[in-house]
């Protein structure tokens, strides 16, 4: 073990996901691999959601010093940044894969860096989750059986997305949506994975779900303190980096075995399955506000020329006209 007068490195390091979650344990088990991984010279201290500040502020306090390193702070930034909203390009991916590669060969790891340094900040990695899945009182087959459904939704581009498509939508906190569908006050609702939609008890009143998804493929990103990054060695960043992309990869193994053990529970007249033609006239639709979502910042400009131009490449959207 490495003493803290021989150079040992310690980070403060807050999740968006509670501690009985998978994700959260697999963010404990990447602080493990940090740990053996540079013999002790960098020891993650890891805390779930809003441990010591609201996930809204997790970049601000990183640039305050509050904390060293976060995982899920982009969704929350399209306010202040609006290249941030794309983080999650809403009815976009349908793959996961698809979206590590945008990553790693499509130009996004660069493009992040670049929202992330607004915050003194470095991007290192995206974890991804997998598709979510929508729960509903009805069947939504198509983008027309959205029309005057009663819909929470975040705030931003999948906003936007669903009042295009005729929904009544509702952006409310996570912590009202039970309430929310039990009560009638809202008929489906844009949260996670069909897993953790289940576990929440959202099948329980809204019993159709629409697996797999097609709004979201739910990732977060880790980002560090560009101050305490650069005090790692070359080694230890290579180390950090590695265990990343392992986090990655067993979360989403781990979300997708949770999802198909639900999928065994289910009914399987509740699971909506959509077609390639529905999936591909969402992804149309949403390219409409993805384009007015470009025009807010040179960043937004960026990160959506640069993704759409890889769906083109991979034959998810047609080029422009």
């Amino acid at each position: 073990m490495i003493s803290p007068a021989q150079g040992q490195h310690k980070w403060k390091s807050q999740i968006l996901y509670g501690p009985n979650t998978v994700v959260y344990k697999e963010f404990q088990k990447f602080a493990e691999r940090v740990k053996v991984g540079t013999k002790g010279a960098l020891i993650i201290e890891t805390f779930p959601v809003g441990t010591i500040v609201p996930q809204a502020e997790a970049l601000d306090a990183i640039q305050a010093g509050l904390l060293d390193a976060a995982s899920g702070t982009m969704a929350y930034q399209g306010g202040k940044e609006p290249a941030a909203a794309f983080w999650d390009l809403a009815g976009g991916y349908d793959n996961s894969l698809h979206l590590l590669m945008w990553y790693r060969h499509g130009g996004g790891d660069a493009i992040m860096n670049k929202i992330a340094a607004r915050w003194d900040s470095v991007f290192i990695a995206p974890i991804i989750l997998g598709l979510e899945s929508i729960p509903s009182k009805k069947p939504i087959r198509s983008i027309a059986d959205f029309k005057g459904v009663k819909m929470r939704s975040p705030d931003g581009i999948p906003a936007e997305l669903f009042a295009k498509l005729g929904a009544a939508v509702s952006v409310m906190p996570g912590t009202e949506v039970y309430t929310a569908l039990d009560t009638g006050k809202i008929e489906a609702t844009d949260w996670s994975t069909l897993s953790v939609n289940d576990e929440a008890g959202y099948n329980r009143i809204a019993p159709y779900a629409i697996y797999p998804g097609i709004h979201s493929l739910n990732s977060t990103d880790f980002v560090v303190s560009k101050r305490k990054w650069d005090a790692l060695t070359p080694d230890q960043q290579a180390v950090v980096r590695a265990a990343a992309d392992e986090w990655c990869m067993a979360t989403w193994m781990s979300q997708e075995i949770e999802d198909r053990k639900a999928v065994s529970k289910r009914d399987p007249s509740t699971l909506i399955t959509w077609g390639e033609k529905e999936k591909a006239q969402l992804r149309q639709v949403a390219r409409g506000v993805w384009e007015n979502w470009s025009k807010k910042s040179p960043l937004a400009k960026e990160i959506y020329t640069s993704q759409v131009n890889f769906l083109v490449a991979i034959g998810k959207l047609e080029p422009a006209k």
